[in-house]
């Protein structure tokens, strides 16, 4: 991701279908967003950011990180030294496509190159965002435990931890 993606970034951060999942305490604005993201596509914080593309668009982004790296969540989860995931299909016209299921294959194949070391992926999807959490079963994670986060806007979201081990990755 480059900074000249963040446009795109808002556009979908403010799309209906991803906004009900990113609760804030303050309106997404671009400034907002680059606050955000702009020191992650820099190499100033430790999470690294992904255009996700589909015939060539852009359709969405993905993050990772090193659980670890974030103390406030690394209690949540089942290994601290996971890889954590976060990913939005943005563009509406490519829900329910498969590109979701691609995104996290080709992920999930390389994510263990950029962290050598990591035995276990890890995503949290909202308890109520079914279609996040079918996507991480077919894309061979495991449910699990379920936990509370404290959001931004004060409010409390329940999430469910998805676990896949790296061995199943590589083989």
């Amino acid at each position: 991701m480059r900074r000249a993606d963040l446009a795109d970034v808002l556009r979908w951060r403010q799309a209906s279908h991803v906004a009900k999942w990113f609760p804030s305490a303050e309106a997404v604005s671009m400034e907002t967003i680059e606050i955000r993201y702009g020191p992650r596509i820099d190499g100033e914080a430790a999470t690294r950011m992904f255009v996700v593309e589909a015939e060539g668009s852009p359709v969405g982004f993905l993050q990772d990180y090193r659980i670890r790296d974030h103390p406030e969540f690394a209690v949540l989860a089942p290994d601290p030294d996971a890889v954590g995931v976060d990913y939005a299909i943005g563009e509406v016209d490519w829900l329910r496509r498969g590109i979701g299921l691609r995104m996290l294959d080709t992920w999930s194949r390389e994510a263990p190159r950029a962290y050598p070391d990591a035995t276990m992926l890890f995503a949290a999807p909202d308890h109520r965002n079914l279609a996040s959490r079918r996507l991480l079963v077919n894309a061979g994670f495991v449910e699990g435990v379920w936990f509370d986060e404290p959001q931004a806007d004060g409010s409390i979201a329940t999430l469910v931890g998805h676990s896949r081990a790296v061995a199943s990755v590589l083989g």
